[in-house]
């Protein structure tokens, strides 16, 4: 397909573009008869916009549109290099088909839609690359090198397409190759703010890689048209409720297999809610997936999910008076990935976690590259789950100071005795909870805490860096006042972590591997 394309082409004779020497982590020989870019995953930056290529919305599928979005890390932004000899290279999408950067039908003309399809040994597959400085051009073979990969109109917004235009060598037409294996960072957002102490800190956190594809049923929501109320009322299994930019509502309660995607900065605004019932959106049916939104001043949780089997991808949950995401009472299988909860706080301190897996949640809750920072209690919170967790890549950073409410501040607390079941006494719920590549920064307890857990919990290449009281508190044994006596807990395990600038307790935890600052 050749998609509609706006704005204003601009070409070599019209604009001109000064920049700076940009750090780049490519690989490459001095020979120009040798390969200019190494075989390899990259991520693909535009010099102009500093944004990286990807698969829109991580469609894997034939035609799938090309654009630019800030750094997120995900395989839709992965491309695997092939050299075929005289500096042409193919690239190979990160997602699961494998499927190729390709010119539209082999087009010849300006506007050219660049897009993915399955592998077919042609031209329309096929780019030589032009050196420049610090990037690379990318002409296309199938326009006799007379064209290459453009981000049409110049464009520095999350969206821009990616089309071919005729070459001109300048800003918009140039790309760094990021090496995804080389150890270095994976392209993120950053921020700067300030601390409760005033000292700037820089964090990284991910962002919605595009616009969502909208299938089926859909029902649009937005300022002065449709309200969020109305299209739940309206909606059924299947049917996707579309937030269009900043609106705003009451409580919302999701029906099962509902979805809800935002587009144009979705936000919904629930400051109009009050009291302890005063959450934004509930989920206690299973299968609504929720993408691409931020959810802002809910007077208690800003989601709360007891259904199971639901999945939030880029979702923001902030400014709330609970936890920014809960799951509890028997809430399984739910899956997060990308999701950011950040100033979360209560008036006591004590219930405002980021992610609050607790409180009778069941099995199978998963996090995948989600952050929680400066949320007035805990990052996550695991008291009296029921189930274990997975979390893999998370962070969480200076949690338990918020607006000057004070609460726990541990980055990831573990576990908890359940008092809270009726007709049962107080027991400890062994769950083995596995974290994998997490990190805990700066948060004013310990980074990793035990809270009496006593199943075997797992915590594998992760690190804990200037938490205020413990970086890892995995002691043997304790006294949870719950029980009123003392517990020689689950020994933990601890592979191939880092504690740098802070002590740690792991009395009750055995390292293996490469661990470092222990």
């Amino acid at each position: 397909m050749i998609k509609s394309l706006k704005g204003i082409a601009a070409t070599a004779a019209s604009i001109c573009i000064a920049f700076s020497a940009i750090p780049v982590n490519f690989a490459f020989t001095a020979s120009a008869a040798s390969n200019y870019i190494s075989n390899g995953w990259y991520y693909v930056k535009n010099v102009n916009s500093q944004k990286y290529m990807e698969v829109a919305n991580a469609k894997d599928a034939n035609s799938a549109n090309v654009q630019q979005f800030a750094g997120n890390g995900n395989n839709c932004q992965k491309w695997y290099v092939t050299n075929l000899g005289n500096n042409v290279i193919t690239l190979k999408s990160g997602l699961s088909s494998g499927r190729m950067l390709d010119v539209n039908k082999g087009s010849n003309t300006d506007g050219a839609n660049i897009q993915i399809y399955k592998a077919n040994n042609k031209k329309t597959q096929q780019f030589k690359v032009v050196k420049k400085a610090n990037s690379y051009c990318l002409l296309t073979e199938s326009s006799n090198e007379t064209k290459a990969v453009d981000v049409y109109g110049w464009s520095k917004n999350n969206g821009g397409n990616i089309d071919q235009w005729s070459y001109n060598g300048l800003a918009c037409q140039q790309f760094i190759f990021e090496n995804v294996n080389s150890g270095s960072t994976a392209p993120t957002v950053t921020t700067t703010t300030k601390s409760s102490s005033g000292t700037k800190v820089t964090t990284t956190t991910t962002k919605s890689p595009s616009t969502p594809v909208i299938s089926g049923n859909s029902i649009e929501v937005k300022e002065g048209g449709t309200t969020l109320s109305a299209a739940i009322s309206k909606a059924k299994s299947g049917t996707t409720i579309v937030i269009n930019g900043t609106v705003k509502s009451g409580s919302v309660n999701v029906p099962a297999g509902v979805n809800i995607s935002g587009i144009n900065n979705a936000v919904i605004d629930f400051s109009s809610t009050s009291g302890s019932n005063g959450r934004g959106l509930s989920f206690a049916g299973n299968g609504s997936n929720v993408s691409n939104v931020t959810v802002k001043n809910a007077a208690d949780n800003g989601l709360y999910i007891t259904g199971s089997n639901n999945t939030f991808r880029y979702v923001t949950s902030t400014a709330n008076k609970d936890a920014g995401f809960q799951v509890c009472n028997g809430g399984s299988g739910n899956k997060f990935y990308n999701c950011y909860s950040h100033h979360n706080a209560d008036l006591k301190g004590e219930n405002a976690d980021g992610f609050a897996n607790k409180l009778h949640a069941g099995t199978g809750n998963y996090y995948e590259s989600c952050v929680a920072e400066y949320n007035s209690d805990d990052g996550w919170d695991c008291y009296a789950a029921h189930g274990a967790v997975t979390l893999v890549n998370c962070k969480a950073n200076y949690n338990g100071l918020c607006n000057g409410i004070r609460g726990d501040g541990n980055g990831f607390k573990m576990g908890g005795v359940d008092n809270k079941t009726t007709g049962e006494k107080a027991h400890l719920d062994p769950l083995a909870h596995v974290l994998k590549g997490c990190s805990a920064t700066g948060n004013y307890a310990a980074g990793f805490d035990r809270n009496n857990q006593n199943g075997v919990v797992t915590m594998e290449n992760c690190t804990g860096d200037s938490n205020k009281v413990k970086n890892f508190n995995w002691p043997a044994t304790g006294k949870p006042s719950a029980l009123g006596y003392s517990v020689t807990f689950g020994k933990a395990k601890i592979i191939s972590c880092t504690s740098k600038n802070g002590s740690n307790n792991i009395t009750g935890a055995t390292l293996s591997g490469n661990n470092v600052g222990f």
